[in-house]
């Protein structure tokens, strides 16, 4: 599939190379640093020279290349990329540059030899190439038993070529069996003067803490419209969800250990999951319940003074308490002085942003808060006409998603140990892009 390996530095030399296969010109090759890395023109990260596709990435100064001759998937070979460059820095202690390459030449051939094996992907996970190819100051190696040292190579292979490479059988004992999930999502929202939203979705992840012992088998389900209507045809019933009850999940993208193709047949997320912490997925959500109504007022008052109102009301629940609050009000860039007053919160002028910094510890649901004032201009040789930015804002809402998102179960059985685990749900919504224009 991939012919081979590339690595230029910023002054378009060729660091390091591994070539998988006898099919690449060394011709395009160097055509491709000519016309690219030394123009440094990156504007497509695809080229195609002497029937030769070059796909590239770029990481602090350096341009990791991936040739090849043949039709292949380019979100598979640059995802190999990606995850390369996580493997580099799994072992230079997340520090990927020329220096490191220079002074471990050794190491990463040998890191080339086990990602690919002849133009495929094998492993490109860093804590398990770890295992078997060690990197640092030599230590004293003990005597082992001709048992052990087998035991060991068995270990070694079962992890590389196991069905589970992220977890090892009979490795992980914990006297309390608990799973953390967290729910953690970000409200993108783009609000126009006449009050009107244009624009908004939700991008979440949900993230894992794993402490459980043996081999866990976990399932784990949302209050997805597919998934949730499915069930009820499972059990005979013709109702269809309502809209109320159920989300619609796009963009949605897995961690390793998750069974695809049970997911395809009836949308359960099905997996073994990795000891510690971990994203099990992330997803979009293009329809959000907004958690604050914001109005605004702004005035400009002749030549050397506007005026503002602006409310802002959470619309959550009572029993939500949003937290670290910051709204920015902008004023104009020639601001002299400034004269607000708030009912909740503290105001504070930031010229170096030229707004308003309007921070609120705490809001609990249905509450209002308002901010009333004006600020003082000075008078420019030419007068500007302000462009009037957006109001910007900045929470953290814990226990409310803002997509209406639920964990509506989540099942651990271990089939040998047959413990009972404790699990944890938490939901957390930051605020993303949050602009309203005034």
């Amino acid at each position: 599939m991939i012919s081979g390996i590339l690595i230029f530095n910023a002054n378009a030399e060729l660091i390091i190379s591994r070539f998988y296969k006898s099919d690449y010109s060394r011709v395009a090759a160097e055509a491709f640093r000519v016309k690219v890395v030394a123009s440094k023109n990156y504007n497509s990260p695809c080229l195609l020279l002497d029937r030769s596709s070059f796909l590239f990435i770029r990481k602090n100064d350096l341009v990791i290349t991936a040739v090849t001759k043949h039709n292949v998937n380019a979100n598979l070979v640059y995802h190999f990329l990606y995850q390369l460059v996580d493997v580099f820095e799994g072992y230079f202690e997340n520090e990927f540059n020329e220096e490191k390459i220079r002074s471990n030449f050794v190491l990463v051939y040998e890191l080339f030899d086990e990602v690919m094996d002849h133009g495929y992907p094998q492993i490109v996970d860093a804590a398990l190439l770890q295992q078997f190819i060690h990197h640092g100051k030599a230590q004293k190696k003990t005597k082992l038993s001709a048992l052990e040292e087998a035991r060991q190579q068995r270990e070694i292979l079962e992890k590389v070529t196991g069905a589970t490479p992220w977890r090892q059988p009979g490795k992980y004992t914990y006297a309390k069996n608990e799973v953390y999930l967290d729910v953690i999502e970000n409200v993108n929202v783009i609000i126009n003067q006449q009050n009107k939203v244009l624009s908004s979705y939700c991008k979440g992840k949900i993230a894992m803490k794993s402490s459980l012992s043996g081999m866990p088998i976990c399932r784990f389900g949302l209050n997805d419209k597919v998934a949730m209507q499915k069930r009820r045809e499972a059990r005979g019933s013709k109702k269809r969800v309502s809209a109320k009850s159920g989300i619609d999940l796009q963009d949605v993208t897995f961690h390793q250990c998750v069974r695809l193709n049970r997911y395809d047949q009836d949308k359960t997320i099905m997996f073994i999951p990795p000891d510690g912490e971990y994203d099990l997925m992330t997803y979009r959500i293009n329809k959000t319940n907004l958690p604050f109504d914001v109005s605004s007022m702004v005035s400009e008052r002749g030549r050397n003074r506007v005026e503002y109102h602006v409310k802002v009301k959470a619309r959550y629940e009572p029993y939500n308490v949003a937290q670290d609050i910051v709204i920015n009000v902008p004023v104009p860039s020639n601001t002299s002085n400034t004269n607000v007053k708030t009912t909740g919160g503290k105001c504070q002028y930031q010229p170096t942003k030229s707004c308003i910094e309007w921070t609120v510890p705490k809001l609990a649901g249905g509450q209002a808060i308002i901010l009333k004032g004006d600020v003082e201009l000075t008078h420019l040789i030419k007068d500007k006409q302000w462009s009037r930015p957006p109001i910007s804002m900045q929470f953290t809402i814990p226990m409310w998603p803002a997509s209406g998102i639920k964990v509506r179960f989540l099942n651990v059985q271990e089939p040998k140990m047959n413990y009972k685990s404790i699990k944890w749900v938490r939901y957390i919504t930051h605020a993303g892009d949050y602009q309203i224009r005034i």
